[in-house]
């Protein structure tokens, strides 16, 4: 004996299987609707600026969602690297803006700005002349003494730093201005 199949329960199981495909058509559609966890683009942005300012550059990787290495732990080896990564200062500035798995930050950074450090270290300091038949002697200033005070080259910049959820914790998204601060705007 054939079991039959009852024609209401046809048409309700047809019914939520049309309803099921409807839903995943948009839901792919229109992505993530919205992000439920217990972390916050903040504390992500905090703890990246937060192991710059004190040297963990590792760490700081570990923030980035899109580059495993910024490569700021071979940076110390020269003294503008050494000055710049000295400067790095930040402060969050108010609450992120967030939509679903996208926030937004905003930080205030301070950095050494290489390329005021190196206009000046172009700029001669005097120019003496030489005697008939000799080239004029132009003195210029050395990194050493430019970097005595190096506050006199900071820059204080506002960036949007961009974060995503992924994989069950926010990430920053390295755009170029962020990159651009980090590398003392050059």
């Amino acid at each position: 004996m054939k079991p039959k199949i009852n024609p209401v329960w046809g048409y309700v199981t047809l019914a939520l299987v049309i309803l099921t495909l409807v839903l995943c058509i948009v839901g792919n559609k229109r992505g993530v609707l919205s992000v439920r966890t217990d972390a916050k683009p903040e504390e992500t942005a905090e703890t990246f600026f937060e192991d710059l300012v004190i040297g963990k550059y590792r760490e700081a990787d570990a923030c980035l969602e899109n580059y495993s290495s910024l490569g700021l732990e071979s940076a110390a080896g020269s003294k503008r690297g050494a000055a710049l990564l000295a400067s790095y200062d930040y402060t969050l500035v108010g609450e992120p803006e967030q939509k679903g798995d996208q926030a937004l930050q905003t930080v205030r950074l301070r950095y050494l700005d290489l390329n005021a450090l190196e206009e000046e270290l172009n700029t001669p300091l005097a120019v003496f002349e030489g005697e008939e038949g000799e080239e004029d002697r132009i003195v210029y200033p050395t990194l050493s003494e430019l970097l005595e005070k190096p506050e006199k080259y900071y820059t204080f910049v506002e960036l949007q730093v961009q974060l995503h959820y992924s994989e069950g914790q926010w990430r920053i998204v390295a755009d170029e201005s962020l990159l651009s601060a980090l590398a003392g705007g050059k």
